[in-house]
């Protein structure tokens, strides 16, 4: 049997394909819950997957994605929750690819993932994700995403592989640095500080991606505007794998990029040279993945939009001061 770390890529976030496609987000209330709740989750490739029942059929496997606008629902999870899909034809600018892609709606799916209050919204997007199963190394049945998790404060403890939904009243963890976010349209973007490998910094806003297993992408736009390309050639390259594709790119390592008073020593960045799809957006500059992610215990307060990342080594009520340790390459 082949070894997963052999044949894994670079995953981009499924579900922040809908917002290429100009996809309308639910924004209906649902309750929070009034006590913390711990996922039944596990970790694969540094991105976490939730079990989950539909119609209480289950169980199903989603991606907890704070880069997907939407949560979504793979075809045959579909079919195997007895849900009936309409299709909706081919879309363009969708995924990390110039290719179009096959999409579908469905309605009255109840989703439910532990003690949270089920979600159900009145329509749910079908895309085929499970393929991403295979550079993952974990089934891949849909994608939760911040329609379902944007009513809670999101804490992701890469160290224990751990995730806890906390109610807005609880207030973000008191340790850690904290920088603040949007979540226009359902897209989340902190600003960060790159420092480029001539010592130049260049701040950016980076969409938080936990459903991404890669480091860190920079925006084709962006990659143009600041030549970065040309600036500081590479014969290094890294593959970003999309429901419609793969997008190859150049690689170059930069001194550092740091949030707030948190910093990252030497970050593999892939300048994208995409021509559509999510990195191709200029919604914001770069995307961060699980692959820089998991030095930290992530808090993203969605309510109080602010995105905290604490030092797993450190007990709670200790400043995280300093940089954290560099970031070691597979």
């Amino acid at each position: 049997m082949d070894d997963p770390e052999q044949r894994r890529g670079r995953v981009t976030s499924t579900g922040q394909i809908l917002a290429a496609a100009a996809i309308l987000v639910w924004l209906a209330p649902r309750q929070a819950p009034a006590t913390a709740i711990p996922l039944p989750v596990e970790r694969a490739s540094n991105v976490f997957f939730a079990r989950a029942t539909i119609n209480g059929v289950g169980p199903f496997w989603f991606t907890v994605d704070t880069g997907a606008t939407l949560t979504v629902i793979d075809p045959d999870a579909a079919k195997r929750a007895r849900l009936v899909v309409h299709q909706a034809g081919r879309r363009t600018n969708v995924g990390v690819t110039a290719g179009d892609v096959s999409m579908a709606t469905t309605s009255g799916a109840r989703l439910e993932v532990a003690g949270v209050p089920a979600f159900a919204p009145p329509q749910l997007y079908v895309v085929a994700v499970r393929a991403n199963a295979f550079y993952l190394g974990h089934t891949v049945d849909g994608v939760l995403g911040t329609d379902f998790l944007r009513r809670h404060i999101v804490e992701f403890h890469y160290a224990e592989s751990r995730v806890t939904l906390r109610p807005p009243s609880a207030g973000p963890p008191d340790h850690g640095a904290s920088v603040p976010l949007t979540a226009e349209g359902n897209v989340l973007i902190a600003p960060a500080m790159l420092t480029l490998p001539d010592g130049d910094p260049l701040p950016a806003r980076l969409l938080i991606d936990t459903g991404s297993n890669g480091a860190l992408t920079l925006t084709s736009p962006f990659v143009r505007r600041h030549r970065l390309t040309a600036r500081f050639p590479s014969q290094q390259a890294s593959a970003t794998v999309g429901i419609n594709g793969i997008e190859f790119s150049p690689v170059v390592t930069l001194a550092s990029v740091a949030f707030g008073n948190v910093v990252i020593n030497a970050p593999n960045a892939a300048l994208s040279r995409a021509a559509a799809g999510l990195n191709a957006s200029d919604e914001f500059d770069g995307l961060i993945g699980g692959e820089l992610l998991r030095q930290f215990t992530v808090t993203v307060d969605y309510p109080g939009q602010r995105l905290i990342l604490g030092d797993p080594t450190r007990a709670p009520g200790q400043d995280l001061a300093g940089a954290p340790r560099p970031v070691v390459k597979r």
